[in-house]
């Protein structure tokens, strides 16, 4: 898939619009985690529901917008969770440094709402009915659901107290091994290498490099690549064993610009349409003076050639990112 950096929303707010069958079903489908939340508010459109304490809107909406490539982004699905006030009066370098624990969503500053809101997005191309039914209902569902923990854990390292209750017992495959293995590690790098990606698979997780500059394969020959890696062996603090990935770009940047660049690059991907899904978050640790896009899915996120796709994604935000970064 082609992406542009014109990339404002254009979503529709009709009254009269209506989800497509196949995302009608979708959404009814996602429903089902509210399952015994008496507060939940459900409607074709929209739903919201209270988890660990915060209050989490799945919001679908009409695009009708054709990509580059030629194909129509149909509609976009949103997960926001505000966040108590302790988020909103972090500084930039702050929330690019709370951002490193992401699971699904990211920390951005909302312009319309003030504040700080946790955000996940993805777009829909209407040609992707099994996509939509086989990878995305239960990607936003689980998603949903796993989207606070990044700020929890957040919380915890910058030590804020929180009244939260221990949710390990909550997340199945918490304390399990993680569910991705070498076989899926095996299949990504052959797909990938197809694809003309030099990437090497290992027992416990791949990585890959992406081109920054025009015709650049591996950094092994001295080129400018962004690097991707996948590890099942770096467990989340909160969320337990799962897989864990990150893209450094191949830039360095001091820590003013490292954090202003990361925030820019959440909101713009939070707001955009012709981008990749966007589970993770753009972060930076400011000492090393890299910028990364980091995600943790847990292990009951696990779907069969997920790697594949979420490499696929990364590529596409690597590319993303030099635009957006030199339009800057």
């Amino acid at each position: 898939m082609k992406h542009s950096i014109q990339n404002e929303t254009t979503t529709s707010h009709e009254d009269n619009w209506q989800p497509r069958p196949e995302l009608l079903q979708a959404m009814h489908m996602i429903a089902t985690i509210t399952e015994g939340d008496d507060t939940a508010v459900i409607t074709d459109r929209e739903i919201t529901f209270n988890h660990l304490a915060q209050r989490t809107s799945i919001i679908a909406s009409e695009v009708n917008l054709v990509a580059i490539d030629g194909q129509r982004i149909s509609e976009r699905i949103d997960i926001r969770t505000p966040l108590p006030d302790v988020f909103s009066e972090m500084t930039d370098a702050q929330i690019a440094l709370a951002n490193t624990l992401a699971t699904t969503g990211a920390i951005v500053r909302d312009p319309d709402e003030g504040g700080a809101v946790l955000v996940s997005s993805l777009p829909v191309f209407e040609v992707d009915t099994a996509a939509l039914k086989d990878l995305y209902t239960r990607m936003v569902a689980n998603g949903a659901l796993m989207q606070i923990l990044g700020p929890i854990a957040a919380a915890q390292y910058m030590n804020e107290p929180r009244d939260d209750e221990p949710v390990y017992d909550t997340i199945p495959g918490w304390g399990s091994p993680s569910y991705w293995d070498e076989s899926e590690f095996e299949y990504a790098e052959a797909m990938l290498r197809r694809a003309g990606v030099y990437c090497n698979a290992g027992k416990s997780g791949l990585t890959a490099e992406f081109a920054w500059d025009e015709g650049a394969s591996s950094a092994m020959l001295g080129d400018c690549t962004s690097l991707m890696r996948f590890q099942t062996d770096m467990p989340h603090p909160v969320a337990g064993n799962g897989l864990f990935f990150k893209l450094d770009l191949p830039i360095t940047l001091d820590r003013e610009q490292l954090a202003e660049c990361a925030n820019y690059l959440n909101v713009y991907e939070a707001k955009g349409i012709d981008t990749p899904p966007f589970f993770g978050a753009w972060c930076s640790k400011l000492d090393n003076g890299t910028l990364s896009f980091a995600g943790f899915w847990p292990n009951c996120m696990y779907q069969k050639g997920t790697v594949v796709s979420i490499a696929s994604w990364c590529r596409a935000r690597s590319r993303i990112a030099r635009q957006a970064i030199g339009n800057r």
